[in-house]
């Protein structure tokens, strides 16, 4: 019996070394192909580019609440307002363009807040931490909206990122800072 379980397994072992064999053996000749500064650079810019197009799908698109209009070039007095027009317009921008949002000024009024409400007016967060079990992640945990983008090819922020801490569904602290 250990005999024969011990031929299956040296049989699945030879047969995945073959093929990875062979798969590798096919992408060698593009490996091999002679390419100079400027045809390296045009490989890595298109890497970039599905790397970011990639990004951009997995963003949260902006919510179609009529609760605010997208940001008109001013603050809004009232804190969740103001984010939501924020959100609207840093979601729709074009890829590669930047915004210099900073963190809200008073976060106390999103405190107490119902998720439904910030779910509504915000749409979906841009990052999800859940901090109970999976029954309760949709109510408990953190969530994280990105009141800008990293510019294309850039590794970190350097945009506002505001965190709702939830509890039972409700708003109990807020942070925000700079993304890193």
């Amino acid at each position: 019996m250990f005999s024969r379980s011990l031929g299956f397994v040296l049989l699945a072992a030879l047969g995945f070394y073959g093929s990875t064999g062979f798969a590798q053996a096919a992408s060698s000749n593009d490996l091999t192909q002679p390419c100079d500064e400027a045809c390296q650079q045009t490989r890595l810019d298109a890497l970039f580019k599905a790397i970011d197009d990639a990004d951009i799908s997995r963003q949260p698109k902006p919510s179609n609440s009529a609760d605010c209009a997208s940001y008109g070039g001013h603050d809004l007095p009232d804190v969740l307002l103001d984010v939501c027009a924020k959100l609207k317009y840093v979601r729709a921008l074009p890829l590669g363009a930047t915004s210099r949002f900073s963190c809200p000024r008073d976060n106390a009024p999103l405190v107490d807040a119902s998720i439904w409400r910030i779910v509504t007016a915000w749409g979906k967060p841009d990052f999800v931490q859940a901090t109970a079990p999976s029954d309760r992640a949709k109510s408990d945990g953190q969530w994280t909206y990105f009141l800008g983008r990293a510019k294309p090819g850039w590794v970190g922020g350097g945009f506002a990122e505001l965190t709702l801490h939830f509890v039972d569904g409700v708003v109990r602290k807020v942070d925000c800072g700079l993304a890193k």
